[in-house]
């Protein structure tokens, strides 16, 4: 991958003499037949020439954006002269979890959109060096800092998506006993439990549940809020609980024609081909078929090359702002029309056409023009008069994003107070109106980006530990998971 050819007459200028590199992809031919990784990991010489390219700046804005404070000039600097262990172990030590500085940040890319050389030429590939750097640390036997002295303190962890397992490698890196509670049955959230293996190495999220397991985190799966979990029980047996619920319900298509057979939603789709979820909804086939996906987020292309890994005659992503207002990765956007999906910008649906057996047969839609500027600092969408067309489809994947998490209401989950949108309402702690009980992430932000949830989730660990240590000295209880507590 690198150019041994290249002379670098000075360091300092090692970004206008060496090109950035991308992660190298397999052929197309290849990962449309499975759903492993779509890119191969830097090789050493690469990641040293790539992390040669960073200027080193005096006030790296690259660390004012990174949610969990990575300290990336000095990984840049140790893997451009090639000490790689050090760097590993300097990523070990200072990330909350390594993988995030990975999977997070290569999703978003903050740092790298904030590089003073995207102007001058190509940002330097935080990401790809960060994956070269965990994988090193793996191979070569780097561990993570020791974890401070048991307190005796237990912390009730509900939900073990990105948000819960950044809470619970906080809190037990401070000596408290977590024990992490989860509706689905294999811990992970999303990371494991929807995102495909061509867009997450799900190896290394289910390694780090392994290795927060070493350490004592203990996980309770397929507990229900309202079923299994009762509020007022896991105040009684922890000293804290922390909310870190992920997404909801879908949002679904409210559109004449959306109850037609062939209307589904795009997630259980995705989570149906890409886990071993259990899921309550029918399959769906895909192969030999016509599927278009509405909708122009992560989960939006995710369905589009699955549908094309599970034999689809065409995949078409219907979506009504233009390509750069896409929140989905612009990466995997390309990906996915690599791999034989098409975009039909500026449209969106208004009614879903079938036959008179009730099947799909088109997606009308209507052309749209950008609009003013949203919230969200995207132009918004204004329909054409008149300008209506048909898609042909036979399977219409809805993804059209999700609904705020919200807590079930049954015994003391009622009293606690929520904001004009539902959300669970927090003070400048993350504590909600009652004391111990904290939250963050989606199930008080609503949908945002997983750097968000990532900061929210150490913000609130480290109220949760401040307020563990203000507590008078910690009984030494049995452990109610141990004892068969309801909570448990």
């Amino acid at each position: 991958m690198h150019n041994e050819s290249i002379q670098i007459r000075n360091p300092k200028y090692a970004w206008r003499d060496v090109a950035r590199a991308e992660e190298p992809k397999r052929e197309v031919r290849d990962r449309i037949t499975d759903f492993r990784a779509t890119y191969r990991p830097y090789d050493a010489a690469t990641a040293s020439e790539q992390a040669g390219r960073c200027i080193q700046c005096p006030n790296p804005s690259c660390v004012e954006v990174c949610p969990i404070d990575t300290p990336i000039p000095e990984l840049m600097r140790l893997t451009a002269d090639r000490q790689f262990k050090e760097a590993a172990e300097l990523l070990f030590s200072s990330s909350i979890i390594p993988e995030l500085f990975v999977h997070v940040c290569a999703g978003e890319r903050l740092c790298e959109a904030v590089c003073v050389l995207a102007d001058k030429s190509e940002p330097v590939p935080v990401s790809f060096i960060g994956r070269f750097l965990l994988d090193f640390g793996w191979n070569h036997g780097v561990f993570e800092t020791p974890v401070e002295a048991p307190t005796g303190r237990r912390v009730a962890v509900v939900g073990s998506g990105l948000c819960g397992l950044v809470a619970a490698d906080v809190l037990s890196r401070r000596g408290h006993a977590v024990t992490v509670f989860d509706a689905y049955h294999k811990p992970g959230g999303r990371l494991v439990n929807g995102l495909p293996g061509f867009r997450v190495d799900r190896q290394l999220i289910e390694k780090r549940v392994g290795l927060l397991a070493q350490r004592g985190v203990k996980f309770r799966t397929g507990m229900v809020c309202g079923r299994d979990l009762k509020l007022g029980e896991l105040r009684r047996d922890f000293d804290a609980v922390f909310f870190g619920l992920g997404r909801a319900n879908p949002v679904r298509l409210e559109v004449p024609g959306a109850k037609l057979r062939g209307v589904r939603q795009a997630y259980p789709f995705v989570l149906r081909n890409t886990s071993d979820a259990k899921l309550e909804t029918p399959p769906v086939s895909v192969h030999g078929r016509r599927i278009v996906v509405l909708g122009g987020g992560e989960t939006a292309v995710d369905a589009l090359r699955v549908a094309v890994r599970c034999g689809a005659s065409e995949a078409v992503c219907i979506y009504r702002r233009d390509r750069p207002d896409m929140p989905a990765n612009p990466s995997d956007v390309a990906n996915a029309e690599e791999e034989g999906a098409r975009f039909k910008f500026f449209a969106e649906a208004t009614a879903i056409i079938g036959n008179e057996n009730g099947d799909v047969t088109h997606v009308r839609c209507v052309r749209n023009l950008p609009g003013e500027v949203d919230s969200s600092g995207r132009r918004g969408a204004v329909a054409v008069a008149n300008s209506e067309f048909d898609v042909p489809a036979d399977v219409v994947l809805v993804a059209y994003g999700f609904e705020a998490p919200k807590l079930t209401q049954m015994d003391e989950f009622a009293q606690l107070k929520v904001d004009g949108r539902g959300h669970l309402a927090v003070d400048a702690r993350m504590m909600t109106n009652i004391p111990g009980v904290f939250a963050g992430g989606s199930v008080v932000r609503g949908p945002v980006p997983l750097a968000e949830v990532a900061r929210d989730a150490r913000n609130a660990a480290e109220a949760i530990n401040d307020y563990l240590c203000a507590l008078p000295r910690a009984s030494q209880a049995p452990d109610p998971v141990a004892q068969g507590s309801p909570a448990s």
